[in-house]
């Protein structure tokens, strides 16, 4: 057993990938408690409270801990929609190591700078690819529940039967998930939905005809007739 002399310090870094730790090895958020924490620290709940304020700090700090892991120098000075493609991909990727973490994570606010520093440059490449501004903001919403949809909520995760399972009741599903990878649907589905939002922009710039801020409000891409159900303005989060 370590003594204290061995234990290495408490610091922020350190609270933040411990508890990072406890939420990738447990099944929800709740796993997450100042008691868990502490005992993973090698430290009383009580002291905790010495290093932070409570579990919102702590959840904080690990949001800001996998944004941190996103390098969004990508789209510096870029135009580049295969750019802006990778940075997608790179942002589902930390979140989607971290379910449990990204679960708790797209409910908070994104009023921090650890959030904000993930959203200035993909606002920066809209407006440098001449989207106008008074579309930057709802596109980078569809952006962000693309991505971030994609990594806390697999698809694919919910069909727990064989395709047989499903016949009798549900045969045209039962025929899909028997010529389905079923492994792969949840990239294959990301991988759609980048294609299809690079049209959008694609569509976007060439028919707000002005300069970028000049447009109009009610003109460019037609909105769709049907809208899911919204999402928390909350992320990246």
């Amino acid at each position: 057993m370590s003594t204290a002399a061995e234990r290495p310090g408490v610091t922020p870094d350190r609270i933040a990938s411990e508890a990072l730790a406890i939420l990738d090895e447990g099944s929800d958020e709740s796993v997450l408690t100042m008691r868990s924490l502490a005992a993973r620290l090698g430290i009383q709940a009580p002291s905790l409270y010495a290093h932070v304020t409570g579990m919102d700090e702590i959840r904080d700090l690990v949001h800001a801990l996998i944004n941190s892991t996103i390098d969004v120098s990508i789209v510096d000075s870029s135009t580049s929609l295969d750019d802006l493609a990778e940075l997608g991909s790179r942002y589902r990727s930390a979140y989607r190591e971290h379910r449990v973490a990204a679960s708790m994570i797209v409910t908070r606010s994104v009023n921090r700078d650890h959030a904000l520093r993930i959203y200035e440059p993909i606002a920066a490449f809209l407006i440098r690819y001449g989207i106008a501004r008074h579309r930057v903001m709802p596109l980078m919403a569809l952006f962000d529940n693309l991505v971030l949809g994609s990594a806390v909520e697999p698809f694919s995760a919910g069909f727990t039967g064989k395709p047989a399972d499903y016949l009798y009741a549900y045969p045209a599903l039962s025929t899909a998930l028997e010529a389905t990878e079923r492994g792969r649907t949840d990239d294959e589905a990301f991988n759609i939905g980048m294609r299809l939002f690079a049209g959008l922009l694609e569509a976007e710039r060439t028919t707000s005809g002005s300069p970028a801020g000049d447009q109009p409000s009610g003109q460019g891409f037609p909105s769709p007739s049907r809208r899911g159900t919204p999402r928390s303005s909350a992320g990246s989060r």
